[in-house]
């Protein structure tokens, strides 16, 4: 059973007239790496300067190892927590190893000198951190990558079982801000408590081992990352359009973000994809976007456009992997066809595997065939795919296009009239 280190308790706080945060609960336990996100202004700092005691609270109290943190000298809590403020003002001339220093303090009395164990251990974090060799460089001539691993190195010089970060990466390149991230990883794996303020929804996805999101005054996600960024808490806390999906090149929650009306004219219009081969990643991603009702079909499985589905996470007709299209999938490609308003058909290249989706698309009410690349590159049945285009494309209810056709009648709302 995991140890509960901190934990804030039905909290409020008000400043003047102004309501900051309301009625936030959370237990964090030894070794979580716990990231706060949220829009600006959603009080992510503010909470963390609440959980530290730094502001007062309206209602509510927070607990430090099940004491409150009101009953807690500075003392002793300065040897529970390690703050990191958000903006850092070092002093001139102050070298990387004096600022290292200063997180020694809460072991010293007040007419004591840091003795060569405290120098160990300042010399010991500034190795972790990868600053050894600026030790005697003054801060104020550094890159803000290295002031900010100086910066790291002294609240683990602090050695304290809880570590807070506020915005620890602001302003840095991304191969900072990734190796600050990897820093707090490995030191919550080694079983210290992490929280940091975070913007980048993406590293704080990929590196936190959970998240709480803020805002309108509150709390209103807490969990692993794949339970907090999703596309509803998304729309609801940023007011973001967004596809949320596990990348599978990189094996990390990843976000597609996009321009929408808030007021979709085509959410109740229904359009059936059929492509396969990565023919159909493009038509996947604008129609998505433009909020129709999509499905797919027929794909074989690991495909390109079957991954853009998951993504998406749109319903996709799955066939049998190396496999003509059977029975039961092709009469239920069919079945979707005849449901959608309208279907578009891909610049898809035609094998013994998927010519059925060719013959199931003369099904179509309404079918947009997108032509970038001429049927004969794509025949390789000897010529059987190039008779059934041929005569698809002659009827009535079909309109022929390419990629780049296709997208400028979206945006002028010129597709085809529905054929009823």
């Amino acid at each position: 059973m995991t140890q509960e280190i901190i934990a804030a308790c039905n909290t409020s706080i008000v400043f003047g007239e102004k309501k900051i945060l309301e009625n936030i609960t959370c237990s964090i336990s030894a070794g979580e790496f716990v990231g706060i996100i949220g829009p600006n202004g959603a009080g992510k700092s503010t909470l963390l300067l609440a959980l530290r005691g730094f502001v007062p609270l309206a209602a509510g109290e927070v607990l430090l190892a099940g004491r409150p943190i009101t009953t807690l000298s500075d003392k002793e809590l300065a040897r529970q927590v390690a703050y990191m403020q958000q903006e850092v003002n070092v002093g001139f001339g102050f070298t990387a190893l004096e600022v290292v220093l200063t997180g020694r303090y809460p072991y010293l009395k007040w007419w004591q000198h840091e003795q060569a164990e405290d120098k160990a251990i300042a010399h010991r974090y500034m190795e972790f951190t990868g600053v050894e060799a600026l030790a005697e460089k003054p801060v104020h001539l550094m890159s803000g990558g290295e002031k900010q691993r100086v910066l790291l190195a002294k609240v683990l010089a602090q050695e304290t079982p809880l570590i807070f970060l506020d915005e620890p990466t602001a302003s840095l390149d991304l191969v900072y801000q990734e190796e600050i991230f990897r820093y707090c990883q490995l030191i919550s794996q080694q079983g210290k408590t992490v929280l940091i303020v975070a913007h980048d929804l993406k590293l704080a996805a990929k590196f936190c081992s959970r998240l709480l999101l803020l805002a309108e005054n509150t709390m209103i996600a807490d969990g692993p990352p794949e339970k907090v960024i999703t596309k509803e808490n998304l729309q609801a806390a940023y007011g973001l359009h967004a596809a949320v999906f596990m990348n599978k090149v990189t094996g990390n929650l990843d976000i597609h973000t996009y321009a929408a009306d808030d007021d979709n004219p085509n959410k109740d219009t229904k359009v059936h994809i059929i492509c396969g081969g990565g023919s159909g990643e493009k038509i996947i991603r604008v129609l998505y976007e433009r909020g129709y009702r999509l499905t797919l079909g027929v794909i074989q499985p690991g495909d390109a456009d079957a991954n853009a589905a998951e993504a998406f996470h749109l319903s996709c007709l799955l066939g049998q992997p190396f496999s003509s299209i059977d029975e039961l999938a092709a009469e239920e490609n069919r079945r979707k066809i005849s449901a959608a308003d309208w279907v578009v058909l891909s610049d898809l290249t035609y094998g013994e595997q998927n010519i059925d989706n060719l013959q199931a698309a003369f099904t179509a009410k309404n079918l947009i065939v997108i032509e970038d690349t001429p049927i004969e590159k794509r025949d390789f049945l000897e010529g059987k795919a190039i008779e059934l285009y041929t005569k698809l494309v002659k009827m009535p209810q079909v309109a022929v296009m390419t990629f780049p056709q296709f997208i400028t009648s979206l945006e002028k709302n010129m597709l085809p009239a529905v054929h009823r």
